[in-house]
């Protein structure tokens, strides 16, 4: 899966910072929907846009169980329209965003890309060595399976970066 977080970090550091960060992205965005979660890094963007229809819907369930509730009875019907002004003024935002964003950033809403494909794909498709090199940037478990790839282009370049010493 995709459950280590991209820090580069290892051990038992790196899975306790991975949990702590899973729940708190997740927490976030459940709370608050902030789009540049769906990065393939943190949430994805499938996950995202799943994570956004449950949270519209819990509501809904939520307040279906607390109709029975003693406690609520006199308040439900406020209850009920708060809720229905809330989703559709969140639904009539993802309408805005999405009407106004580069059409071009639209499927990274419904790809099922995640973060170490993500990372394999940007290393194979970058012909610039700078930009290749971010693969170092990220935790190793995102990128294990192409290891002997990133080592032999290492073993390439290197003659070459010792000769012009690039930053």
């Amino acid at each position: 899966g995709d459950f280590i977080y991209w820090l580069r970090l290892e051990g038992i550091t790196s899975i306790l910072v991975s949990l702590l960060m899973r729940v708190i992205v997740k927490v976030i965005t459940d709370f608050t929907g902030i789009v540049h979660f769906r990065n393939q890094c943190e949430l994805g963007g499938a996950q995202w846009v799943f994570g956004q229809l449950t949270s519209l819907a819990t509501l809904f369930i939520a307040l279906h169980f607390t109709e029975d509730s003693e406690k609520f009875h006199n308040e439900m019907s406020r209850l009920w329209l708060i809720s229905y002004i809330l989703t559709a003024t969140a639904l009539i935002s993802y309408c805005i965003f999405f009407s106004n964003i580069n059409k071009g950033y639209i499927h990274t809403f419904f790809t099922f890309v995640t973060g170490g494909q993500m990372t394999i794909r940007n290393f194979r498709e970058h012909e610039d060595d700078g930009l290749k090199s971010d693969i170092f940037n990220v935790n190793k478990n995102q990128w294990k399976s192409i290891y002997d790839e990133v080592k032999d282009w290492v073993w390439q370049k290197w003659p070459k970066w010792m000769e012009e010493k690039p930053a």
